[in-house]
């Protein structure tokens, strides 16, 4: 009766075992309980990679953000000058580079102002971008002024040097304040002096000659120091005044000499280089902020770009404005600079407890 008993369990196991069997064999995606579980490996779908390259290259083809804007871009030098040169390199990125949602216009020959008048358009908005020397900025931030020190930099690359660096860029941040932003300098080369009475060879030659200046008391006591009868004025006024009398001479960088054709009025160019006249490239905070971060991506680029093409432009065509000059019928001459920085050393001692720490600043830095 036992023996019956077991064989009878066993025949219901194995049949139980079977039915588990088939069951498995109908149904092969029903995992083992016992087994544990693995994630499926999905098939690369090749439709879905090529979607999503297909995005990523309209990406990229995208134009950049921001409402278009027409920029102006206002200076006071005349047509053939590298400044011009330099504003439609930069029109030229800018429009190219933001797909049309930038336009720029420049206005060049002071059309848009003086240059008082360009960066207060500056401050207001109703200019966007202009180009002035440090004379005219002093009176927004009198630390510009130390940029008039006579020979304070014995070359264009020194200058650039300092500029470029960390003492020039904490001075420019100072118009920051003003709502003014900086984006490098231009560069015109030094001024030097013409006037239509003698050649100046010596400090002794300056003596009693009427020469138009910058609106700067920096530069109307440094000429002072080599006995010139300083007189400040409107550059628009200049030429008339030459041509009049009611001054003798003036003191400008040679493109500004040539191009205002200060030859028909001047007889005389001696190659004093006194000042380096330092330029800043500006824009109105207010035009920055309408910009959205692709577009001002694409102007600061564009502004970096026009500061180095106009350098190397500058630093070309000043080789050949001498000559021009020669050619136009002035009579050029060299000095010896050294007794005219005898002469000026006065002005240095009077600005000393106004500008005494940024001029120490300046001179390290050119080391």
């Amino acid at each position: 009766m036992y023996k019956k008993k077991r064989l009878g369990l066993a025949i219901l196991l194995t049949a139980i075992s079977l039915a588990a069997c088939q069951k498995t064999a109908d149904n092969p995606t029903q995992a083992d309980p016992s087994t544990p579980v693995q994630a499926e490996q999905a098939e690369p779908d090749s439709t879905a990679d090529s979607g999503s390259a297909a995005d990523k290259d309209d990406a990229l083809n995208q134009p950049p953000s921001g409402e278009p804007i027409t920029l102006t871009f206002g200076h006071g030098q005349a047509e053939g000058h590298p400044y011009q040169t330099a504003a439609l390199y930069f029109k030229d990125q800018v429009e190219k580079e933001s797909g049309g949602t930038i336009t720029v216009e420049v206005s060049p020959n002071g059309t848009l102002g003086d240059e008082r008048e360009q960066i207060e358009g500056l401050q207001m908005g109703t200019i966007d971008i202009t180009v002035a020397v440090a004379a005219a900025l002093s009176g927004f931030d009198s630390n510009m002024d130390v940029f008039n020190m006579p020979y304070l930099f014995g070359s264009r690359e020194e200058a650039f040097k300092v500029l470029d660096g960390e003492v020039g860029q904490s001075i420019f941040k100072g118009l920051e304040s003003q709502g003014i932003r900086t984006f490098g300098t231009f560069d015109l080369g030094f001024r030097s002096m013409t006037n239509s009475i003698r050649p100046i060879t010596s400090p002794e030659d300056c003596q009693g000659i009427r020469m138009r200046t910058l609106e700067s008391s920096v530069c109307v006591d440094a000429l002072g120091c080599l006995g010139i009868d300083a007189v400040s004025m409107s550059f628009s006024e200049l030429f008339t005044s030459l041509q009049t009398g009611a001054v003798d001479g003036q003191e400008n960088p040679l493109f500004t000499i040539y191009n205002s054709r200060f030859y028909e009025v001047q007889k005389y160019l001696s190659l004093t280089e006194h000042f380096y006249p330092v330029c800043p490239v500006m824009m109105s905070d207010i035009t920055w902020n309408k910009l959205s971060a692709d577009q001002q991506e694409i102007v600061s680029k564009a502004m970096v770009e026009a500061v180095a093409y106009e350098r190397e432009l500058s630093g070309q065509e000043l080789d050949k404005m001498r000559t021009s000059c020669e050619e136009a019928g002035m009579e050029v001459n060299d000095v010896d600079k050294a007794p005219f920085i005898e002469a000026v050393a006065p002005v240095y001692e009077k600005y000393e407890p106004q500008f005494g720490d940024l001029i120490r600043q300046i001179q390290e830095a050119v080391k």
